[in-house]
């Protein structure tokens, strides 16, 4: 199938009209209607619905999003990767959560540069359930996630038991800010701490959060690894008998992509977390 065809359908899903995709894509509307019909004939069945306020799906239109997402998304990698730079015989795509971007997932891909340096490698930084998604697709060779989706032919290794642990400004240590470690620690964090389940001031990314306690005050929850050298430096103190929450890390791919060079990969990530590094140091601690 032309994927031209199921990129004009995505156009008219979102702008909501084959007049509005026809404006978006240089094209006039009738090659856009050509384009629907030609979709329509391969596929089978009707797409959309239109009427004098624009275009509506069907209901065989609404299952087919989906499809026609994945397929423009692998043609989009597809053209992205390939062909790979002179010199390169094969490539590694890993994945990794927005919080584990800096350090681990910077360490592990200078390691892989060092000790890969016939493949190109290419990261992508996201949420755990859009990475996850791309891995059972075929887009990630692996990814690193907090919240481990499993499917048939899906690996999956904890890799890190880290813990999140409530600090406090030692100048200030209000106000209690909310940071966002995902559902699970919501749900528990709710459980446990009722009392702070709403707060004036929250954020869902961890090293923003800790920068404006550093500068501002307040009390929130971290990563143990991340606070270690601001509670050495006595900029941060241990809450005294609050709770502590599991945060566990893991590894997932698909069974189909091991290989040598997949092991070689997993063997320098673990080495990476073995290491003692002060996972701080990418962040500033100036109070």
């Amino acid at each position: 199938m032309d994927i031209e065809l199921a990129r004009t359908f995505l156009y008219i899903v979102r702008s909501g009209s084959f007049i509005a995709a026809a404006t978006r894509l240089h094209v006039t509307q009738t090659t856009v209607t050509a384009r629907v019909q030609n979709l329509e004939s391969q596929l089978g069945c009707s797409l959309f619905v239109r009427n004098r306020s624009g275009a509506r799906l069907t209901d065989d239109g609404e299952r087919f999003v989906g499809y026609a997402t994945q397929l423009i998304q692998t043609w989009d990698a597809a053209r992205r990767d390939l062909p790979l730079p002179d010199g390169y015989g094969d490539s590694l795509s890993l994945g990794s959560e927005v919080s584990l971007c800096n350090p681990l997932m910077l360490q592990w891909a200078m390691h892989l540069r060092r000790e890969l340096p016939s493949h190109a490698i290419r990261v992508e930084v996201g949420d755990g359930e859009a990475l996850q998604s791309k891995l059972e697709r075929g887009l990630l060779d692996a990814a690193l996630v907090y919240r481990p989706e499993y499917w048939t032919g899906m690996q999956v290794e904890q890799i890190l038991e880290e813990k999140l642990v409530q600090v406090a400004s030692v100048k200030n240590p209000d106000p209690y800010i909310y940071v966002d470690w995902g559902p699970n620690f919501r749900e528990e964090h709710d459980s446990a701490l009722p009392d702070k389940a709403r707060n004036v001031l929250s954020f869902n990314l961890g090293p923003l959060a800790l920068q404006y306690i550093l500068q501002c005050g307040g009390t929130g929850y971290f990563r143990t690894r991340v606070v270690r050298r601001a509670l050495e430096m006595n900029l941060l103190q241990k809450v005294k008998s609050a709770p502590e929450f599991s945060y566990p890390v893991f590894l997932v791919y698909s069974r189909e992509k091991e290989s040598e060079v997949m092991q070689k990969a997993f063997e320098l990530l673990r080495s990476v977390v073995k290491e003692e590094a002060d996972w701080s140091e990418h962040w500033s601690f100036t109070p």
